[in-house]
């Protein structure tokens, strides 16, 4: 998927997310329009304790994988120094 469409994808993800900050309770036309897909995988024991996979497909921009805290820290530093060049 080229730059341009995932950047149109996620601005509209993120429309749609900011419709549901302040929740009470999740009904299913949030879980619908916020979500494409789940896949429960089968369980397995690790370190003898049971784990489950999930997957979610988001509407929109497709599965994400959640950055560690590092991760999330170089990519605000990176976004900031990409809106300094821009402004």
């Amino acid at each position: 998927m080229d730059m341009a469409k995932q950047t149109t994808e996620l601005r509209i993800f993120l429309k749609e997310i900011r419709k549901c900050t302040e929740l009470k309770k999740l009904a299913p036309t949030i879980v619908n329009t916020l979500i494409r897909r789940i896949d429960v995988h089968k369980s397995e024991k690790v370190n003898g304790k049971k784990n489950v996979r999930v997957d979610i497909t988001f509407t929109a921009v497709g599965m994400v994988d959640v950055p560690t805290a590092e991760e999330a820290k170089r990519i605000m530093e990176e976004l900031k120094e990409e809106q300094k060049k821009t402004a």
